[in-house]
């Protein structure tokens, strides 16, 4: 039986289809093939590549879909309320708990709608598309319905999620890559469901990008490269890179490059010529420089860091905005109150007790702490860095599931 909802997001969704067809024409050239039509509800499953993945997936699914989305789109001050109201979405919250979306997940699947879900959770800072854990395919069964596999190519360089300057346009394609009946799951183990959708919603961007050479036209190109490529790979100091345009510059060693429009890096005596790499090269240099300190030492200072708190009305509330000292364990901010007298304030949160914790951007940290959800930004702000710690302090920085 399909759900019956609210009749404006049905309408809003329908007219939505429009406009999804026109903006993925003419932005991207967009080309993708369409899922058979199904006799019970499914829920679609993609990688997600771009901010505008939503556009992609409706184009190729059939009938009304609810789309499972970052509840920071609908703490937009410009179009959040919109979102919510006209499309109804299912909030998935970013460094919060996801109970509440899994039940309504499955809530809305019993009544008889189809659902769409980016399971990553977030963009792949890299190209390389984060892989699900199992209780993803414990879900899928669960919710008893259809699963419909999807892969989206090319849009990693439309919309890198480290970059500051998001217009760039682009080739973007898209496939149906699976269709599975309720039958069929019925009879598989959640390990082996799960392992069809890494397997049919896996991407590799610059390994398709060596063989297809898409050209991806944009302004400053490199600007926000900084935020995660901030340990040179050639004398290995920290927090040297520095981008002007489509150029970056080590203002130690003063190796230079270029991000062109193919999205790789191209430079005399680079050592890499692309993101992918350079970061897997971060890793394991900015593991070795945290453990090379004591628990209670300073790693560095973030500075003009600003500290909000979300709240449940979708509103955010900014708190202060001062340096952030980073620890080997902890955070800790400090400074004036930007709301009434302000008053002295002080900030100390913990990696261990940080429950959860995501990057949205590749300036902004979100994450809970003691019941609170709280988030970190500033313009030069690199929260890669604290995200990294609280993996090494949960020790699960081998885990491919919990990438950032």
């Amino acid at each position: 039986m399909e759900r019956k909802g609210r009749v404006l997001p049905r309408i809003v969704y329908a007219l939505l289809k429009i406009y999804c067809l026109l903006a993925a024409k003419i932005k991207y050239g967009f080309t993708t093939d369409k899922m058979p039509k199904l006799k019970e509800p499914y829920i679609m499953l993609s990688n997600h590549t771009t901010e505008e993945d939503m556009l992609f997936t409706t184009l190729a699914c059939r009938g009304h879909m609810s789309f499972v989305c970052g509840e920071h789109l609908l703490r937009n001050p410009s179009y959040g309320k919109y979102l919510r109201i006209l499309l109804d979405p299912i909030p998935l919250p970013k460094g919060g708990a996801s109970f509440s979306a899994m039940r309504e997940i499955l809530k809305r699947v019993s009544e008889g709608d189809n659902i769409c879900m980016y399971p990553e959770g977030k963009r792949s800072f890299h190209g390389v598309t984060i892989p699900s854990p199992e209780a993803l395919g414990k879900l899928v069964k669960k919710a008893g319905c259809a699963l419909v596999t999807y892969r989206i190519r090319g849009g990693y360089f439309t919309y890198p999620r480290w970059a500051r300057q998001h217009l760039r346009k682009g080739h973007v394609e898209g496939k149906v890559m699976g269709v599975y009946s309720s039958d069929q799951l019925k009879g598989m183990s959640a390990k082996e469901i799960t392992d069809i959708i890494n397997r049919d919603t896996y991407e590799n961007a610059y390994d398709v990008q060596r063989e297809k050479r898409w050209i991806y036209k944009g302004k400053d190109l490199a600007y926000g490269m900084d935020h995660i490529l901030f340990i040179c790979p050639r004398c290995k100091a920290m927090d040297s890179i520095k981008t002007s345009g489509d150029d970056f510059f080590c203002t130690a060693c003063g190796m230079r490059g270029t991000y062109n429009e193919y999205g790789f890096l191209e430079g005399e005596d680079l050592p890499f010529d692309n993101v992918r790499d350079w970061m897997r090269f971060i890793e394991p240099e900015f593991d070795a420089f945290a453990a090379a300190h004591e628990p209670g030492e300073l790693l560095f200072t973030e500075e003009n860091v600003r500290l909000y708190q979300m709240l449940e009305d979708y509103r955010n509330r900014d708190i202060l905005i001062s340096s952030l000292k980073v620890y080997r364990d902890r955070m800790i901010i400090a400074g004036k109150a930007l709301s009434g007298e302000g008053e002295d304030l002080s900030f100390v949160f913990p990696f261990e007790e940080i429950n959860y914790l995501s990057i949205l951007f590749g300036n902004i940290l979100l994450f809970t702490y003691k019941g609170e959800y709280y988030g970190l930004t500033g313009e030069a702000f690199r929260a890669w860095k604290c995200g990294r710690l609280w993996h090494l302090v949960k020790g699960d920085t081998d885990d491919p599931t919990k990438e950032m």
